[in-house]
């Protein structure tokens, strides 16, 4: 009977022991409450990024409070609250509580205002799942759409630390509550695929500047009498990358990517076929006379150099000046470049060289402002560009050649475009002005050659075809290397500014070739149709191909047909890069130029012999001999 009644008596007396049993009395929400109605807090308590978090502490038989502002990550008060009255007690403010800037939406407020985008609404639905966060920062919530479905820095940015990817990114205005950015895809990592008018060319980009350009293009050299011509085909090639810039400009970088491969594609196609002699005959430069034509060269190129000087320069143009500044200071240019232009040191070293007199007469601040250098260097390689163009035509295609080549070169909407971003595409595309000016010595050519590879590297690809030009008389091989090697001596010395020639090669090589070997980007198809991807090897081994068999292959050399495969395998080089951009249109310019535009004239080597009479026959008698 005792062991029955002794449980019974413990379970009665269990409720009284429990009631002195130590623990809180107050629940967390109890707690929050007693917070939030203390008037000594309560400035605080209500922003609506401020965070209260609690703990019990048996052993003061009190609340720990703690008031952490959440954008700051900042700890503003601390205090307790007593379990058995409730009262606040212990306040402790810290000093910045009051220096913080408090915003007026919290965290999920912002992100729900940015999913309220119909874009980035649109853009979410390509994803099965997705996290949202966001942090505030001088006035703005910058809300970050993030997911683990993929990899690689197309269509947003990979951290391989995390695993995930940003694919959308919103600014909200914390005031206004406005969108003031919203971002999608490759619009996170790449500030050329938001479609910022005045980032990328400035004025350049208003149709009202290249919409006339590209009709006074058009009507020069169209064929009003026949409709259906190679001529007309050559013109709507020319100005169709109008058509994917559209795109590029309104922040759509996949149809901008692969609306660009069309032209392209046309032009190798065409120039490569008339480089064998197909499609070759062109039957009349232009419909306009030739005094018209050298007023408009006027008014255009003025244009040219009056919009440069209200242009930004672009990294490429700042690269340029900072890599003379180094070598001034006696600094080799690769691997001290400023960290906000940190991959300025992939060019070759005639591109800095190339700066140094600007440098010196207009000096550098050492910051990335208004940099008078580059557009001086702009405004010379433009103005030297167009006077080779007006060489080449005159030589080879006689005063209509002259006003006609010296007219597209200053109207072509790409022309400005790559002088508006002050980049040294144009001083490339002058290089090769230049050399079709001078494409009957071969020591030109040699130079031309090699001072193409200093200043970008690619030119490289034109050695064997140019070096055959002039057939294979010894003296002209020798004249050609000759031409070549003066000018890479007169570029490659940077290489021992640091007193360590093999050390500066090998950072040379490392920063340039090495470099855009490893590089992504989402401007080519091979990453924006990963299908394609596995196609640019091989292209790329054709195209290396290719450059051997147009120097060997054809029996019969012209300037023009020189002219024609230059420009092929120069845009077959571009159908193999990672990155591509619409100033590269200027380094095939001058080719095609001259090798679609200019009436067919036997008379001179355009589509004559490309050796003088006397050399010619010296030629063939060494042959019979």
């Amino acid at each position: 009977m005792k062991s029955a009644i002794r449980p019974l008596f413990i379970l009665l007396l269990l409720p009284l022991l429990l009631g002195f049993a130590q623990g809180p009395q107050l629940s967390e929400l109890q707690v929050r409450e007693r917070v939030e109605r203390a008037p000594v807090v309560s400035e605080f308590v209500s922003k609506p990024t401020v965070e209260i978090s609690t703990y019990y502490d048996s052993g003061l038989d009190a609340w720990k409070v703690l008031l952490r502002e959440d954008a700051s990550d900042t700890v503003i008060v601390t205090l307790e609250v007593s379990d058995d009255t409730g009262r606040v007690k212990r306040v402790d403010i810290s000093p910045r509580a009051r220096a913080i800037e408090y915003p007026d939406l919290s965290e999920d407020e912002a992100i729900k205002l940015a999913f309220a985008d119909p874009n980035i609404r649109d853009w979410l639905t390509h994803y099965d799942s997705y996290s949202a966060e966001a942090d505030y920062e001088a006035g703005d919530w910058t809300v970050h759409y993030r997911t683990e479905e993929e990899k690689g820095d197309v269509g947003g940015v990979y951290n391989e630390d995390t695993g995930e990817k940003e694919i959308a990114r919103v600014t909200v205005d914390d005031d206004t509550w406005v969108l003031e950015d919203v971002y999608t895809g490759d619009q996170v990592g790449w500030q050329m695929a938001r479609g910022e008018y005045g980032s990328y060319g400035k004025q350049a980009n208003y149709w009202f500047v290249w919409g006339p350009m590209a009709l006074l293009f058009a009507l020069a050299f169209w064929r009003l009498d026949k409709l259906f011509s190679l001529r007309n085909l050559d013109i709507i090639a020319l100005l169709g990358f109008l058509v994917s810039h559209g795109f590029f400009r309104a922040g759509d970088s996949f149809d901008a990517v692969v609306l660009w491969y069309p032209p392209l594609i046309y032009l190798f196609i065409r120039t490569l076929l008339m480089g064998f002699g197909i499609g070759e005959r062109v039957e009349k430069t232009s419909n306009l006379p030739d005094g018209v034509l050298f007023v408009l060269a006027a008014a255009a190129a003025g244009l040219v150099l009056g919009l440069n000087l209200d242009a930004r320069v672009i990294d490429v143009g700042y690269a340029g000046v900072v890599g003379a500044d180094r070598i001034l200071d006696g600094t080799l240019p690769y691997g001290h470049m400023p960290a906000d232009v940190g991959t300025g040191d992939t060019y070759g070293p005639l591109n800095y060289v190339l700066y140094v007199p600007f440098v010196m007469m207009f000096g550098f601040t050492g910051e990335w402002g208004f940099l008078p250098a580059a557009h001086a260097m702009t405004a010379f390689a433009f103005v030297a560009g167009a006077l080779a163009m007006l060489v080449a035509g005159l030589k080879f295609a006689g005063r209509s050649g002259a006003a006609a080549m010296v007219f597209a070169w200053t109207i072509f909407p790409y022309t400005l475009y790559s002088t508006n971003n002050n980049t040294n595409d144009i001083i490339v595309a002058a290089v090769a002005a230049v050399g079709l000016a001078m494409a009957t010595s071969p020591i030109a050519r040699g130079a031309t050659v090699a001072a193409g590879f200093a200043v970008k590297l690619y030119p490289l690809i034109l050695g064997p075809l140019w070096l055959m030009q002039g057939g294979r008389r010894r003296n002209h091989i020798l004249d050609f290397f000759l031409g070549g090697a003066a000018v890479l001596i007169a570029s490659f010395w940077v290489l021992f500014l640091d007193g360590n020639p093999i050390g500066g090669a090998r950072l040379f090589y490392e920063k340039t070739l090495a470099f855009q070997g490893d590089r992504t980007s989402p401007w080519t198809i091979y990453t924006q149709v990963p299908q394609l991807g596995f196609l640019q090897t091989p292209i790329t081994a054709l195209v290396i191909l290719l450059g051997f068999v147009v120097a060997v292959v054809p029996r019969k050399r012209t300037v023009r047909r020189l002219a024609a495969f230059s420009a092929a395998l120069v845009i077959a080089f571009q159908l193999t890069v990672i990155y591509w951009f619409y100033p590269y249109v200027t380094w095939f310019e001058p080719f095609v130029f001259l090798a679609l535009l200019t009436a067919t004239n036997e008379k001179t080597p355009l589509d004559g012999s490309s050796q003088p009479p006397s050399a010619a026959s010296a030629g063939q008698e060494e042959e019979a001999a």
